[in-house]
């Protein structure tokens, strides 16, 4: 019998039954809320397997340690922000427009995300494994963004000496990082402002003459906490 102490030597195995799926995801369902109520350090696997309400040895038959499903839990997050994000309405086709479209569609899916996100962003800065997770969620921002960018370059709207790759890098940097701020940090501000100040500030970094509509879901000034 395996304890809490040691990991059984079987590795894990992908489910092939539907009883078996479903316990997967109960267990990275449980790990997810687990990490986000105790923070990564303080959630052991016995924790995880107790809320998923299933025996602590059962954990192993699908992941081989808690850094494993707490990779799960982060393609998990990926996925769900992309998928708000990809929901923000559309206004307008201009390229200010899809910047603030853009800006608001990240800020949301921060925020829903925002207490996994912090548990996410401490991982990062000791999981070498689980920082290139990190960058990989990044990239695909970036790599949105710089496919933007070179399109108004070619298109003459941005001008020839910048970067696409690294104008991206730095102005998602800049959106990324205020999200951190604001719904981790607990900064006060105010959701709607933000999306403004924001794409002025990407829009006049690219030399893009903004035409910005309100976005739609205005958010009450967060207080300090």
């Amino acid at each position: 019998m395996s304890t809490p102490s040691e990991a059984p030597a079987i590795g894990p195995t992908l489910p092939v039954t539907a009883r078996g799926q479903r316990t997967r995801s109960k267990l990275v369902k449980a790990a997810r809320s687990e990490f986000e109520r105790n923070g990564y350090l303080d959630t052991n696997i016995q924790d995880i397997a107790r809320r998923a309400k299933v025996a602590y040895g059962m954990f192993y038959t699908y992941f081989t340690s808690k850094e494993e499903v707490f990779g799960e839990v982060v393609a998990e997050v990926r996925d769900q922000q992309r998928t708000i994000s990809a929901a923000e309405p559309w206004r307008g086709d201009d390229p200010a427009s899809r910047i603030a479209r853009a800006n608001a569609g990240y800020l949301r899916a921060y925020r829903e995300c925002a207490t996994i996100m912090a548990v996410i962003e401490q991982v990062a800065t000791f999981s070498p494994r689980l920082a290139e997770t990190r960058r990989d969620a990044r990239r695909y921002w970036v790599s949105r963004s710089e496919a933007a960018i070179a399109r108004w370059k070619a298109d003459g709207i941005v001008s020839a000496d910048v970067d696409p790759y690294y104008a991206a890098s730095a102005l998602g940097s800049m959106v990324d990082r205020s999200a951190y701020v604001w719904f981790v940090l607990g900064e006060p501000f105010e959701e709607r402002a933000a999306v403004e100040q924001l794409t002025l500030l990407y829009c006049g970094a690219l030399g893009i003459t903004p035409v910005l509509a309100a976005p739609p879901r205005a958010q009450t000034p967060r207080s300090r906490r």
